[in-house]
């Protein structure tokens, strides 16, 4: 798209629908967003407009479609990749007046918030309801949350909390022809594609985010800091990954070297040492009262026998907001010390960080220049920040030259190219040694099915030789070629083919793809489909890369989730996923985003995945993400493709964020006399500063049972069942507390009331935990107007819901469609026999089931896998 001067007429027609003083096009108003934090290039937009609702995003990006010209949106300004830039001139939408708490459910655990709303903001008009938007970059008194959302944008909590991602719930978002959709409302784990995990990170270039509904959690009972001194920076990181090691998570391991502490310590009277080597630890633990100093001694201790020289615990909360503002200050404090500074965003595998902090101070050696380093340890985030002076060619070239540097020793270590700050503009030329040329190209198909015509923020993310359209069109030339003697060698349709090797697999699916064949991907031990080829990855067992110190491992598909947690236990960690089939691949499970009663306390499956290796329609390999716990390098692809039940491509081998196995562990298991009684207590329980890990509700022809499931240090599990159990006393429920074999039996029951049957009906209903004693009422009316018997189960603070029926084949299709039309995230899961159904038997709007069609189309063209996928086959 070539730079359009504004048109008078557009001018008039953008201020007739935005107002005069919306409008701005005068020269100086435009200096102002001709670049971003980065000061990397500037150029001015043509024209930026103030918008205050989505419906005049809409009308401004169609008219400015329909005029040619570039559209960028943009927060405040505050990214530092150049991803605001309005390279090609253009139409800029500035959100910043979008900036409305729109509504607040703290009973759901979610807002509805404009994109121009600052991250500060928020938190401030949620911190006297008991709640936090946990996602907290260092820009965040000036960043709003679309920003944050463009970048999933990270911070120094991201150790426990996650990443933007993890707290998004869904957005509306303006597509590249001015019209107006939302990728969910809210529930958790709707049908389909994971759309807003793909919007989320896309830097702006797949439709401009007008809303958001965002996840919170409650603000923790109490909070530790302490300050740890060690003499050097590769000190400091090997504490950090022995803490890790050991089997602690703490909130947050910051580190602080002696330049950094030299920009902020006299201005936030921090007291700290600055001689040369001196680096602070920041380390923060979180959670109820009861055992945290315990946990922070272990902490405190592993400091002690990694070299450092001193602890300074931050006792009161003025304290720790001093220490953590002056942390989040270092970037904007490094004028004491130089003219300018070039940060580097990258992750690596934590047990690389020494490695890392030892490469950088041989490039501040060996290139002369001085490099202040300031970093999410805990995540394996480093930003080396390098010192110099932009009048000076020479030092503006040394510090780009260390930059590269410390970007190549990334790459090759494992890590990405950018962690939390984006692709931007800034490093468009790393994008090829990261990803191959399969895998660049599917990224542009992404970008094309939602920018075909490349309106949306131009220049960013890909390399400045190419185009996503080109990239595009190399991969759809590449599909369409079918060549008969590839195809020679394919099976007959119907066959079970098991493959000893992905390679192996690769050629099979080639010669599928050849012979016109259709694959259904499998962990099974049987055929799918007489018409279509199934390949099983059953033969694929084991760990690929393992180092139990960066709590993530890389195991192939066919791995089952007993060998993967036999694998773990050795080490005192696990993946907190509880299934009623143990046997069941771990591919099998991302492939159907598999769901268990823990991600209360633990997060979503999807929260886990790292990284896919992943076979394309044609056999093509292809890496979507890395092994690293934040990533934002390209489009957020493993996203994509969990849940994506084989359409997308196979599975060959899955990367995960495992977990500390906790010290203890105790389930109370409360009987109650009635549903009422039993949301009541639920209701309570959520208002409390309690962190179970799961809270899940049973109910049939039996009983009403609640069970709240704590985890941790053995003082805060015993403090999670004195205050439930006296709930409990309040309700009227009669309640037992279990621990160790006895409490694991429980919960194998309890996920087994929605595994796999074979004579009754398996629904799954999704609602804002709010709504969830309502729904409870509507599940059980129905029930009675349809003659069925239900056995329910539900993780009550989550708002998912289990109905295992039973009844005539008639009877529960006629309960079914009452309950679709009631409660819309209404998913048929398992049907019994001769079972006819009267609604859809997955829940999606017609303008969701468009853009999946539109993303399994770009894909996979010739619809070659798992080509009757439920929810491309809808039909009642």
């Amino acid at each position: 798209m070539t730079t359009t001067a504004a048109p008078t007429a557009l001018v008039e027609e953008l201020r007739a629908v935005l107002g005069a003083e919306a409008v701005l096009t005068t020269p100086e108003s435009l200096l102002t967003y001709d670049s971003d934090g980065s000061m990397i290039v500037s150029h001015p937009p043509d024209i930026v407009v103030l918008p205050t609702t989505a419906e005049q995003v809409a009308e401004a990006v169609r008219l400015a479609n329909r005029a040619g010209l570039a559209i960028v949106a943009r927060g405040a300004g505050t990214g530092i990749a150049g991803g605001a830039v309005p390279l090609r001139g253009g139409l800029m939408i500035s959100t910043a007046r979008m900036d409305k708490i729109l509504a607040v459910d703290t009973r759901s655990r979610l807002a509805v918030v404009q994109p121009g709303v600052v991250n500060a903001d928020l938190n401030a008009y949620l911190a006297p309801l008991g709640y936090q938007f946990a996602p907290d970059p260092s820009s965040q008194r000036a960043s709003t949350i679309g920003g944050n959302i463009a970048t999933n944008a990270g911070g120094p909590h991201c150790l426990k909390y996650g990443v933007t991602s993890n707290y998004v719930l869904a957005v509306e978002v303006v597509d590249h022809a001015g019209s107006r959709y939302w990728t969910g409302d809210g529930v958790l784990d709707q049908s389909g594609y994971d759309l807003t995990g793909l919007m989320t990170g896309s830097e702006g270039t797949l439709g401009i985010v007008t809303a958001a509904i965002v996840r919170l959690t409650p603000l923790p009972e109490a909070v530790r800091v302490v300050l740890a001194l060690f003499p050097s920076v590769v000190a400091a990181a090997a504490a950090v990954s022995a803490v890790i090691a050991a089997g602690s998570l703490p909130t947050s391991l910051e580190v602080m070297d002696h330049n950094a502490i030299r920009a902020v310590n006299s201005a936030y009277s921090l007291g700290l040492p600055e001689t040369t080597g001196t680096t602070a630890l920041i380390i923060e633990v979180d959670g109820v009262e009861d055992g945290l100093d315990d946990q922070l001694d272990q902490i405190i201790a592993i400091c002690r026998d990694h070299g450092a020289f001193d602890l300074r615990p931050a006792r009161d909360p003025a304290t720790q907001a001093r220490v953590w503002t002056a942390r989040k200050s270092v970037a904007g404090a490094i004028g004491r010390l130089a003219p300018a500074y070039y940060l580097v965003d990258t992750v690596v595998p934590r047990t690389k960080l020494p490695l890392m902090m030892e490469h950088v101070e041989r490039l501040r050696a060996e290139y002369g220049m001085e490099v202040c380093n300031v970093f999410h340890a805990g995540d394996g985030n480093l930003h080396p920040l390098v010192l110099y002076d932009p009048r000076d060619p020479d030092q503006r070239r040394r510090a780009h030259d260390i930059a590269a540097g410390v970007l190549e020793l990334s790459i090759a270590n494992g890590g990405v190219v950018s962690g939390e700050h984006g692709i931007g503009l800034e490093k468009c030329e790393y994008m090829p040694r990261f990803f191959s040329p399969a895998e660049l190209q599917l990224h542009a198909t992404i970008h094309q099915v939602f920018n075909p015509t490349g309106c949306f923020n131009p220049a960013k993310i890909f390399p400045a030789d190419t185009t996503p359209a080109a990239l595009a069109a190399a991969r759809a030339e590449r599909l369409q070629r079918c060549d008969p003697a590839h195809g020679a060698a394919a099976p007959e349709p119907g066959a079970f083919v098991a493959p000893e090797t992905p390679a192996a697999a690769a050629v099979l699916m080639k010669a599928c793809y050849h012979a016109g064949l259709s694959v259904i991907p499998t962990g099974g031990t049987t055929a799918r489909s007489p018409q279509a080829v199934t390949i099983s990855t059953k033969e694929w067992h084991g760990p690929l890369v393992y180092e139990p110190d960066d709590l993530t491992i890389k195991v192939a598909a066919g791995t089952t989730l007993a060998e993967l947690q036999a694998l773990l236990a050795p080490h005192n960690q696990m993946l907190p996923l509880d299934v009623a089939d143990l046997h069941r691949s771990i591919g099998s499970l991302v492939a159907t985003a598999a769901d268990g009663p823990r991600r209360l306390g633990y997060g979503a499956l999807r929260d886990w995945v790292l990284a896919l290796d992943v076979l394309e329609p044609d056999g093509e390999p292809v890496r979507l993400g890395a092994q690293v716990v934040k990533n934002v390098t390209g489009y957020d692809l493993v996203k994509l493709y969990t849940g994506s039940y084989g359409t997308l491509g196979l599975m060959t081998a899955v990367a995960l964020k495992v977990f500390p196995q906790p010290p203890a562990g105790a389930t109370a298991i409360m009987k109650m006399p009635t549903s009422v009684a039993a949301c009541t207590l639920i209701d309570d329980l959520a208002a409390t500063r309690l962190l179970p890990t799961a809270v899940e509700y049973l109910a049939d022809a039996g009983a009403i049972v609640v069970a709240v499931r704590a985890e941790g240090h053995p003082a805060a599990v015993e403090r999670h069942m004195q205050e439930v159990t006296e709930l409990a006393h309040r309700h009227n429920g009669v309640w037992t507390v279990v621990a160790g074999a006895d409490e694991t039996s429980f919960w194998q029951q309890t996920v087994a009331r929605y595994g796999v049957v074979t004579d009754q009906a398996l629904l799954r209903l999704s609602v804002w935990p709010s709504r969830f004693a309502a729904t409870l009422q509507t599940i059980e009316q129905a029930a009675c107007h349809q003659h069925v018997e239900v056995a329910l189960t539900a993780h009550a603070l989550s708002g998912i819901i289990y109905l295992r029926v039973t009844g005539e084949p008639a009877a529960i299709a006629a309960y079914h469609a009452e309950l679709y039309r009631t409660i819309p995230h209404t998913r048929l899961l398992v049907t019994p026999p001769h079972f006819v159904p009267q609604v859809p038997v997955w829940p999606l709007s017609p303008t969701t089931l468009n853009r999946i069609r539109a993303l399994k189309v770009a894909i996979d063209p010739h619809n070659t896998l798992n080509p009757t996928a439920v929810w491309f086959a809808n039909r009642t």
